[in-house]
């Protein structure tokens, strides 16, 4: 409409992520990878909090569940004295959001790969995707073989090495539990939200409620605070390595948080 000022209004996600993706601090041709960029990593943020009320709610359906039919568990624990009995609860809930938090991680790799290589050239088209470091496929290969074969000069070796830093400890197993999760509907080896009940009284305690843990035995929680802290990390680090980016317009440490309580 002419005459029309737009006045836009961001969530606070979003504000945090303009401390590192201000388009007015890159090329004007790439504002529109810039924005893809902060709209990507403002939903990892986003769905890591979301991530504390989903297994609250999980936990409450699970009580209730399990409260409808108190009667008749109790009545058949004490049947079967000899049997060892765990209840599951198969949380959709969290498991929504820790697939939510690592699909936007995926696809901000992608976008951020995608920036990068047009910042070193306009003609490139890098991706983050799967590619072969030192005999081993690993994920964020294709990126850093962009890198090292781009330029010798040190600030494309140093975000080389910084890459294959975090996908050896934490992308590369972030991106696999994001395949298993697209493809099936659980983890290998993960370790459900679990209740385990006695054939004597009391049956039930709610306060023996095992929370769920990753394949590699970090808490659900912890796990995605540890990604949402390490993506911001890369991120705020890996930006001023890149070429053609107005660093007196940015505050890559915005996009930081306290790191997580071990």
């Amino acid at each position: 409409m002419a005459g029309t000022v737009q006045i836009v209004i961001v969530g606070p996600h979003r504000w945090r992520t303009f401390a590192v993706f201000n388009g007015n601090a890159f090329p004007s041709e790439l504002c529109a990878s810039v924005d893809a960029c902060g709209s990507r990593l403002s939903l990892v943020f986003y769905h890591a909090s979301l991530l504390p009320a989903a297994l609250s709610r999980d936990a409450a359906d699970f009580r209730e569940n399990i409260e409808s039919r108190r009667v008749d568990l109790e009545a058949g624990l004490r049947k079967r004295p000899e049997l060892s009995t765990v209840a599951v609860y198969d949380g959709i809930g969290f498991i929504s959001e820790i697939h939510n938090v690592l699909n936007a991680v995926k696809s901000f790799l992608d976008l951020y790969a995608k920036l990068a290589g047009k910042l070193v050239n306009s003609r490139n088209t890098w991706t983050f995707g799967t590619g072969n470091i030192d005999g081993k496929q690993l994920s964020g290969g294709r990126f850093i073989n962009s890198l090292r074969s781009a330029s010798k000069t040190g600030l494309y070796a140093t975000l080389a090495d910084l890459t294959l830093d975090h996908s050896r400890r934490w992308i590369d197993e972030a991106v696999t539990y994001r395949h298993q999760l697209s493809h099936r509907s659980d983890l290998d080896h993960m370790v459900p939200m679990h209740l385990p009940l006695s054939a004597v009284p009391p049956h039930v305690r709610f306060d023996d409620l095992v929370s769920p843990k990753m394949p590699n035995g970090t808490a659900v929680h912890a796990y995605v605070q540890n990604v949402e802290y390490e993506l911001a990390k890369y991120v705020a680090t890996s930006v001023r390595l890149l070429p053609n980016v107005d660093l007196s317009l940015i505050s890559p440490e915005g996009v930081l948080r306290s790191p997580p309580v071990a």
